[in-house]
């Protein structure tokens, strides 16, 4: 037996089907109103173009400006096309869109209906990350000025109705790159941490600098202010008044501000001072989002001992960090009255153009800038 409601469906199908025979043997009469020409295909296209390129060296090598020029030169040969701008960011990462700014700067003008056609050498320059990848083309598609985005070396136009899935293909191929290259490099990381050789940039790092052949060493100077530091907290000093005195006496801190109590903390806690080197401390998640991570153990971590020369002993830190953890059993607090604060302190820059050379506090008297120089003479 047949049930009602198989019967029914049959019969609306059929309904269905004699519409379409009676709409194709009685043909009606059916105007055709021809699609507007939009302005923006009379006009010429607002054409811009993006260049990337991930490292310094890259744009020193002369890359990053050979892009820059050549696509000013092919947009402006093509009598279709107006150029708006280029937009070019240099030492940027392909797998977020965060810290590039003048990508992020075209997107937005691209909303301003500022742009029609966005030029680009390959996906990998264009994002190296599938979810951008695919949010952005088609927000911009979905504009209402749609925006195309032109991939020179497969010549395809993201506003091509069969393009989306090639390009969703090359995409991930980009983002595999990218996952290939980071695992690359943190390989390359964790093999230099097995044969104790860390990787510690002194340009923020208090109380050491790298000579001319790169290997650390203490910088004396700055290493008079940790040590100033261990000894008024061991002899019972609160931080916050290490700190205090040490804004009094005009010193910064390396990176040029002012002491707080807890940068006064960070170097107490920082095992690098008694010479120990703990590899991996922290560890990026993913290349896509750039987080790190403290190593609480998700990761091996390697020790190297004596990696760097000590400005306080071992057992100065180690009573440091019994303070630390419980202050109660520290010394008496002493007063901050009669302790001598370091005076001259000569920064030194340590990165950069000027590497090497001393800062001169305006507030030294000439006999005090005439000492500093003659302590630079004999080192």
């Amino acid at each position: 037996m047949v049930k009602k409601n198989d019967f029914r469906e049959e019969q609306k199908l059929t309904k269905h089907q004699k519409k379409i025979q009676e709409a194709f043997s009685n043909k009606r009469e059916v105007e055709v109103i021809p699609a507007k020409i939009s302005n923006s295909s009379i006009q010429k296209k607002r054409v811009a173009a993006y260049c990337r390129v991930s490292t310094y060296a890259e744009a020193q090598s002369g890359s990053f400006e050979l892009q820059i020029q050549s696509y000013k030169e092919k947009i402006r040969l093509n009598p279709e096309w107006k150029l708006v701008d280029i937009y070019a960011d240099r030492g940027a990462s392909g797998t977020t869109i965060k810290k590039r700014e003048q990508f992020n700067c075209m997107l937005n003008d691209c909303r301003l209906n500022k742009i029609d056609l966005i030029i680009v050498k390959s996906i990998s320059r264009f994002s190296r990350n599938v979810l951008d990848f695919i949010s952005i083309y088609r927000e911009l598609k979905a504009l209402p000025n749609p925006v195309g985005v032109f991939i020179e070396d497969l010549n395809i136009n993201t506003l091509d109705t069969t393009s989306e899935t090639l390009l969703l293909m090359l995409s991930v191929v980009a983002q595999a790159e990218s996952e290939q290259k980071s695992e690359a490099i943190t390989w390359s990381i964790i093999e230099r941490f097995k044969k104790g050789l860390p990787i510690i940039p002194t340009h923020n790092f208090l109380g050491f600098t790298k000579d001319r052949f790169g290997k650390i060493v203490v910088e004396e100077s700055e290493a008079e202010i940790v040590r100033f530091i261990y000894k008024n907290f061991l002899e019972g000093v609160r931080a916050v008044d290490i700190a205090s005195l040490l804004n009094e006496a005009n010193i910064p801190t390396v990176a040029g501000n002012k002491w707080k109590s807890s940068s006064i903390y960070r170097v107490l806690r920082n095992e690098k001072y008694f010479g120990l080197v703990i590899m991996q401390k922290t560890f990026t998640v993913d290349c896509f989002t750039h987080k790190k991570k403290v190593n609480r153990g998700e990761k091996p971590q390697y020790l190297l001992r004596n990696g760097l020369p000590a400005i306080v002993s071992e057992d100065e830190w180690n009573l440091v960090q019994e303070l630390l953890l419980n202050p109660r059993k520290g010394f008496k607090k002493k007063t901050v009255k009669n302790i001598e604060k370091p005076r001259n302190f000569v920064s030194t820059i340590k990165s950069g153009v000027f590497k090497g050379f001393i800062v001169i506090d305006t507030k030294w008297t000439k006999e005090e800038v005439a000492e500093v120089l003659s302590k630079g003479e004999h080192q």
